[in-house]
């Protein structure tokens, strides 16, 4: 699934605040979930919340969580009116966004973000299927241990 973010950044809170496991992928999974919920439709999880190692600020090992949950197909809206629909969300949350659109005569077309309680997120609305991939802030924890006690 061509993700429409790098999934590489990672930064910690805002804030500089230390960010405990549980609360990076709460944050995520919530971010993620109130998505699909905002523009409708039967979602399925294709990955996650999946901890993976980041860089703390210190340049120590921490946690972060990658979450992607995906449906087949529109039903209702166009991927405009649905664009829309995340922009706003996001924007509410205090994620900066930016659309996207490929090249070509039917482009493939979404939005990511960045900001507020999440490293990134993407939302690909295209026609033969929607995902939306979240990627948490860096939080301490190391990801062996989370991935036992997952």
């Amino acid at each position: 699934m061509g993700a429409a973010l790098a999934l590489t950044a990672c930064g910690n809170d805002p804030a500089g605040r230390v960010v405990p496991p549980g609360q990076a992928r709460s944050t995520v999974v919530d971010v993620v979930e109130e998505t699909t919920e905002a523009v409708g439709g039967d979602c399925t999880l294709y990955r996650g919340p999946d901890a993976e190692v980041c860089k703390q600020p210190d340049g120590r090992d921490g946690a972060r969580f990658v979450y992607v949950l995906e449906r087949k197909g529109t039903d209702g809206p166009t991927p405009a009116t649905d664009i829309r629909t995340v922009e706003e969300l996001w924007e509410g949350k205090g994620i900066t966004t930016e659309r996207f659109a490929s090249g070509g005569a039917d482009p493939l077309t979404g939005v990511r973000g960045a900001d507020g309680s999440v490293t990134s997120v993407g939302f690909n609305a295209y026609p033969q299927r929607y995902s939306v991939t979240g990627v948490s802030t860096c939080s301490d924890g190391d990801v062996a241990e989370l991935r036992q006690s997952e």
